[in-house]
């Protein structure tokens, strides 16, 4: 992370911003008013009042850093814009083949996106525009439609006529971009940013580690410069590999050396110069704070640019070149409005795996960095940005992990960084565009497979998922193989089934556990994993950790029957059923402390179930304790009239449970002693 030194200064009411180098974070020192105010972190210290100002400074971020914006933040950001336009031109073409577009969409989605982004977006540093993901997701879509000579032909029957129009790719890609930025929208309105909490590390790696597979297979044709049919739907990547197998004779060799040789340089210069380079400039003063990294890419690009134009590689040896460019921007487009609904159902999976994607990512840096990213805003930044960019030709965004590294890195400040780097993408795009027509598509496909690989090293998770759990490991399985067998939005929706299902099951069957005490008699864990924690005796320290709900609440009763029935095994107790005693009747004072901490909701139905249970052991001589218990909770069993069923005692904690009948036993002890002296009349 680069060293962040500078102080910002001017903040809302003279407070002020310190560097902790230690930790590579800003830490916020407010003056009195605002110290204890969480409405002044949550709102990137903007005052909480309902004012206008307060409602446009929400809405429209930007006026928030620009306000504040430190004059000596403009080299940072000025370095880190010209650097991440760099990796833009390369990446951006990659992508556009992805998602089989012409190249200077690729460029569009490089300039529009992150310049609407530095308006409403509340992350400082995510850069956004085209990512592997997404592209291929998009790709996917046109795929779906027949193509015929660069243009499409959709029939389809909606409220039973039937439409026949032609629709070009361009065309297609906007609607798509349209639609999933309505999408997006609606749900900000609704406050929907949540969602992304449903969505788990383990089904994300899966989804990623999938996507990234399929991202490669996509290639392969490119990379043997081996022309095959498109595939759409079930079981697509086994025909593509089947027919690419049977076509590798047709093999351009040409192509797989510029392929295989990109590739090669690009790994080489990222895994092993690069480390090497860096290390070199920080001898140099200047370099000691910020280090720019070697645009390869681009360099690849070039090179294979003069390579091809001077040796003729598509006439004489067939290479697949680029072909045509252009420069300039194409003027805004109004929709083909017909088309959108026939878009909806790929619209919603690309909506929630884009947001997904660059919201987790702005969230991690904002961490790293101690600042705020609001969820609503964020989903409302790039609902915006598909939904304008796409009358200019883009097709859907999303933040991209490579280039947001990139960013912090060079120690970015603000959002400015995403205007410069539009900036001086517009030359590429007035001037420089039509010079890159030669170049061949090897180079852009050794591009996109150096810029898997972190993707798709996250199939080694699997491993470390499935020393953790099981069940988890289930969802990471179905992800990953459902989106590769059935494609990626019904890979999407089966990873999120699994992940409910887990999820259920998990509070379906939850773990019950028995306490042990150590000898502090203060901590209180289970007694087999610990050697020096014991049982005492006559009591029973019971753990069940899950909400107490309607699903669940049976298993909560058998759960903690069982635990006692076979205590009372221990005590060579033989039960012929279930409904047997546990103990005889007289050996009262056996006691029962359940541990309530980990019991978060209890709903009607499992409130019953709960006092069905304590009364069950109220009629087999057992005295219980709740301890722990949240107040909501228990108001939720008063109003079911818990203390008319039940005999129960409510206490703070374990310890003062184990206190209150160590008291009662001495009570009772003495009270034994003194009836003995009685009746022995001395």
């Amino acid at each position: 992370m680069n060293d962040l030194s500078e102080d910002m200064n001017s903040f809302p009411n003279n407070s002020k911003m310190k560097y902790q180098s230690s930790k590579q974070i800003f830490v916020p020192v407010t003056n009195e008013k605002y110290k204890n105010s969480t409405n002044y972190i949550k709102d990137n210290c903007i005052p909480s009042n309902k004012c206008a100002r307060s409602y446009i400074n929400r809405f429209f971020p930007f006026l928030t850093w620009l306000q504040y914006y430190d004059i000596g933040w403009i080299p940072h950001d000025l370095l880190c814009g010209v650097t991440v336009s760099i990796i833009y031109i390369s990446q951006g073409m990659a992508y556009a083949l992805l998602a089989n577009v012409p190249a200077i969409i690729g460029l569009y989605m490089s300039f529009f996106p992150p310049l609407i982004y530095a308006l409403f977006g509340t992350s400082r540093h995510v850069s956004i525009g085209g990512i592997a993901v997404i592209s291929l997701m998009t790709g996917n879509v046109v795929n779906s439609f027949t193509i015929e000579s660069s243009s499409t032909i959709i029939q389809t029957n909606i409220t039973d006529n039937t439409i026949r129009r032609d629709y070009n790719e361009v065309t297609i890609v906007m609607a798509l971009s349209f639609t999933v930025g309505l999408i997006q929208l609606i749900l900000s309105i609704f406050r929907f940013g949540f969602v992304t909490v449903f969505l788990s590390d383990t089904f994300i790696s899966g989804y990623t580690a999938s996507t990234a597979v399929l991202v490669l297979t996509s290639q392969m044709p490119d990379f043997f410069g081996i022309k095959i049919q498109h595939r759409t739907g079930f079981f697509k990547i086994v025909y593509i590999y089947i027919e690419l197998f049977k076509r590798l004779r047709e093999t351009n060799l040409i192509t797989l050396t510029i392929s295989i040789s990109g590739i090669i340089t690009i790994y080489t210069v990222k895994e092993y110069l690069e480390p090497y380079y860096k290390r070199m400039i920080k001898k140099w003063k200047i370099f000691h704070k910020v280090q720019i990294p070697i645009p390869i890419e681009l360099i690849v690009i070039i090179i294979g640019t003069i390579l091809s134009h001077k040796f003729h590689l598509n006439s004489r040896y067939n290479v697949k070149t680029i072909k045509t460019i252009g420069k300039g921007f194409r003027a805004p487009e109004w929709h083909q409005w017909k088309l959108l609904p026939l878009l909806v159902k790929e619209s919603i999976s690309i909506a929630i795996v884009s947001y997904a994607i660059s919201y987790s990512l702005a969230k991690n840096y904002a961490k790293q960095l101690n600042y705020i990213v609001d969820a609503n805003q964020e989903l409302s930044a790039y609902g915006l940005c598909n939904i304008i960019c796409s009358f200019f030709g883009c097709y859907p965004s999303a933040s991209s992990l490579a280039r947001t590294s990139v960013c912090v890195n060079l120690g970015g400040r603000t959002q400015l960084v995403g205007i410069i780097s539009s900036i001086f993408l517009l030359i590429t795009i007035l001037k420089i565009g039509p010079l890159l027509e030669p170049m061949p598509k090897a180079c852009l496909v050794a591009i996109i497979i150096v810029s898997l690989r972190n993707l798709l090293m996250k199939v080694r998770d699997i491993f470390t998922i499935g020393r953790v759990t099981k069940l988890e490991t289930i969802v990471w399985i179905s992800t990953f193989f459902s989106t590769i067998i059935l494609d990626v939005d019904y890979g999407l929706i089966v990873g999120i089934c699994v992940s409910f299902i887990v999820v259920i099951l998990y509070h379906f069957r939850p773990r019950t556990f028995v306490l042990g005490v150590l000898d502090d008699n203060q901590v209180h864990n289970m007694s087999r994993h610990y050697s020096n924690a014991r049982e005492l005796p006559n009591i029973k320290i019971l753990r069940f950790e899950s909400p107490i709900m309607y699903f669940n609440g049976e298993y909560f009763n058998d759960s903690i029957l069982k635990l006692l029935r076979d205590e009372s095994k221990t005590n060579e107790k033989k039960l012929d059923s279930v409904n047997e005693k546990f103990i005889d009747d007289d050996q009262n004072g056996t006691h029962v402390i359940v541990d309530c901490s980990a019991i978060s909701q209890i709903d009607y139905s499992g409130g019953k179930i709960f006092i069905q249970t304590i009364k069950e052991l109220n009629d087999h001589k057992y005295k219980v304790y709740l301890c722990n218990l949240p107040y909501y909770e228990w108001k939720t069993l008063r109003s079911l009239g818990i203390s008319k069923i039940s005999s129960v005692i409510i206490v703070a904690t374990i310890s003062d449970a184990l206190q209150k009948i160590q008291d009662e036993q001495e009570k009772n002890q003495n009270q034994s002693l003194l009836g003995f002296t009685d009746n022995t009349g001395v």
